[in-house]
């Protein structure tokens, strides 16, 4: 919006701001509203923000001293991090709003009269408020004032700072009868409304480029908003109702959870890499075609040495390799946390299946033909017969059958090799099919500590039970087991399908008493004579074709689960709690991100922009605890009630009262506040936690701008 004419010095308003823009965090806090408002403040001085860095960012020295530069950050250093611990970098408002500097009371005032008239005709939907940022040095200490008026309306509105207390000595019955005596009504006409926001772990980082975000301290931030009626400023831990608000940062560094993540990123740049092919007829540059993005401060693989070493790890345990119960190496009986499995995940994997090792190796590859190559060199190594790989007994990926194939002897194992060289889409294919059955499985898995294994079967397999909600499906489990021990197993009715989960495995390699062994078949092979086992392997087991049709399908739904697991995993970590306590907000999770009305719609937009907030509700038994820590900010409205319209004042009016640990405004305007900020702090370390004080008042009369003659 362009600036408006002044009366008054009219050179003052080239150096305002008026914008209509999305509420700032200034404002927001007062109208728990994130609608479009016109905001005035002048632009601040270049060199103000050296200085506001000074107090809202850890000096560049010690931030350096501590852990280095941002961008420079080894994952190592990331993991060693507390996610509970707090930033220093806490604060209530935005990273933009540094520069949002105050202007004098009688301008703002100017600006406001101005403003009225221009919306004397508008309806109230056509309306847009008007917020000005002003200087506190005047009397009453304003800090913003408000036109909200419109052709039926006039409202306007004030925030006053009113001082710092302890939250003790705030007396709500006091702030309900001077309300009331303002009004003219009696108290019990008064509403009361309290919320509070509690900090539990982590910082929002916002105006971060996407490799910064993936580079910060902290991965996430967990707060708790909890709301009430009450007259008491102290939470009631039973009755209040309680939302968990948390933003994650999907793929970031830190985070055990990327155990996952990175093969949903390397199929979907294998995906994209298959359709180019095809709709370029396979021209595509291999040495250039991306399998892992590259970001500052990511770890580099030497995926050759990798490789290598499974190959030999292979060769040792050719005879002792076992499939554990379940068939499943991260998720056991003994599995108590996500974080315990996340780990586990990490260090040992998820499987001994051979391919799926493999898939762990190739997924690091950062393009295209260091994973072509890696893969014939792999196959070219089970071809010698030296190893027989461990395969699940239900992987029915076409890569382990070839292995399978390739271990006992194959007469066209040249051939195979030369054309897998020659197709790089039919190597790709091969590869990435097994990616898809390996995460799918790991999806199911982890999710099964939550009991929800039955909707995401349902999910991958898009049969009746993905159009069923989580209650339905639990319902339905309860039903079946209402009879006695009867148990249903997840897994078994998909252990047979393309897409299979295992839960009982036994190796692929089940000895035939009329087959050869590794060292006779190494020892045959060495003297030419295996002749007799060419007739049986003649035709290669690589098709023309995979079909990749359903995994777009796949990728989309998989990112969907990711954001699931994120969210629940820091809510385990941050809130501390343990898996029955976390189901319900996993069903509430899935029913909102798995489903046609997600917003994550697929794998890249979480690539692009990695941050992801949810507003879920919480019980409150899971974070009582942290209901008996400050909590950041307290807010107390009070309003009318409806039978109050006929008593009193015939109008609109509305206090909010806001009491802050932390500055709500930027330093621009909060350091003009007397006491200043430096004052609160040495009350704190006493033991007593003092907050500051800001209130708004809103007023509306009803008018008639019609003149009748």
């Amino acid at each position: 919006m362009d600036c408006f004419s002044i009366s008054k010095q009219p050179d003052e308003c080239s150096k305002l701001c008026i914008q209509t823009q999305i509420s700032p965090s200034y404002v927001s806090i007062y109208t728990k509203s994130s609608n479009d408002v016109v905001m005035v403040y002048a632009n601040a001085k270049q060199n103000v923000s050296s200085d506001i860095n000074k107090n809202s960012y850890k000096n560049k020295e010690d931030e350096l001293d501590l852990t280095g530069s941002p961008l420079k950050l080894d994952l190592s250093l990331h993991t060693t991090l507390d996610d509970t611990m707090f930033s220093e970098e806490s604060q209530l408002w935005r990273k933009e709003e540094l520069l949002h500097a105050p202007i004098d009371l009688e301008s703002a005032r100017d600006l406001a009269n101005s403003y009225t008239q221009t919306q004397a005709t508008l309806s109230k939907e056509e309306s847009v408020p008007q917020w000005i940022l002003c200087n506190p040095n005047s009397d009453g200490k304003p800090l913003l004032l408000t036109i909200q008026s419109n052709k039926d309306e006039f409202a306007r509105g004030i925030v006053n700072y009113e001082g710092c207390y302890a939250l003790e000595e705030v007396d709500v019955d006091n702030l309900i009868k001077g309300f009331a005596d303002q009004e003219h009504m009696d108290e019990d006409l008064v509403n009361v409304l309290v919320d509070c926001k509690y900090a539990v772990a982590g910082t929002s980082y916002n105006g971060l480029n996407i490799d910064e975000q993936l580079n910060t301290p902290h991965g996430g931030l967990t707060e708790l908003h909890c709301e009430w009626n009450a007259k008491t400023l102290l939470t009631p831990f039973i009755s209040c109702k309680i939302n968990l608000e948390q933003e994650i940062t999907v793929g970031h560094l830190a985070s055990p959870c990327n155990g996952v993540w990175k093969s949903v990123c390397a199929l979907y740049h294998i995906n994209d890499l298959l359709v180019e092919m095809t709709a370029s007829g396979g021209n595509i540059n291999l040495e250039k075609a991306v399998i892992r993005n590259l970001i500052p401060g990511m770890r580099r693989y030497n995926n050759e040495k990798r490789l290598t070493d499974l190959l030999k790890e292979t060769e040792i345990y050719t005879y002792t390799a076992e499939c554990p119960a379940g068939g499943c190496l991260c998720v056991t009986e003994d599995t108590t946390t996500l974080k315990q499995c996340m780990n586990d995940l990490n260090k040992k994997g998820s499987s001994n299946d051979f391919t799926y090792k493999l898939w762990d190796v190739l997924r690091e590859c950062e393009t295209a033909e260091e994973l072509i190559t890696l893969l014939l060199k792999a196959l070219s190594f089970v071809s010698t017969g030296k190893i027989r790989p461990f395969i699940d007994v239900n992987n029915t990926s076409i890569l382990s059958k070839l292995v399978l194939k390739l271990s006992r002897g194959h007469s066209q194992t040249s051939k195979v090799l030369k054309n897998l060289r020659s197709s790089p889409p039919q190597a790709l294919s091969l590869v990435a099919q097994v990616g898809f059955e390996k995460t799918t499985w790991e999806y199911t898995r982890i999710m099964s500590l939550l009991e929800h294994s039955f909707f995401l079967a349902g999910v991958w397999n898009t049969d009746a039970r993905s159009k069923e909600t989580i209650e339905q499906i639990n319902q339905t489990i309860q039903d079946m087991t209402m009879g006695g021990d009867f148990t249903m197993n997840p897994f078994e009715n998909y252990g047979t399908t393309e897409n299979s989960i295992r839960l009982d495995s036994e190796s692929f390699c089940v000895e035939d008493n009329n087959d050869l062994t590794v060292d006779d078949f190494a020892s045959l092979k060495k003297h030419g004579l295996v002749s007799e086992k060419k007739d049986a392997n003649e035709i290669p087991l690589i098709p023309d074709e995979i079909d990749i049709s359903p995994w777009k399908n796949l990728l989309m739904r998989y990112s969907q689960v990711h954001v699931c697991l994120e969210h629940l995993f820091r809510a385990e970590s941050c809130l501390r709690a343990d898996f029955a306590q976390l189901k319900t907000m996993a069903s509430r999770l899935l029913e909102l991100y798995v489903s046609d009305k997600s917003p994550v719609k697929s794998a890249g937009q979480l690539m692009n922009d990695p941050v992801v907030k949810i507003n879920v509700p919480i019980a409150n038994n899971i974070v009582q605890d942290h209901l008996k820590k400050s909590a950041s900010w307290y807010r107390l409205e009070l309003r009318k009630t409806e039978r109050a319209i006929k008593q009193g004042l015939k109008r609109d009016c509305r206090y909010v009262y806001v009491f802050s640990q932390l500055p709500i405004f930027p330093p621009t305007v909060w350091n003009n506040i007397d006491p200043p900020s430096e004052e609160v702090v040495e009350a704190t370390t006493l033991g007593e936690i003092k907050y500051h004080c800001t209130k708004y008042t809103f007023l509306s009369n009803k008018v008639n701008r019609n003149i009748v003659l």
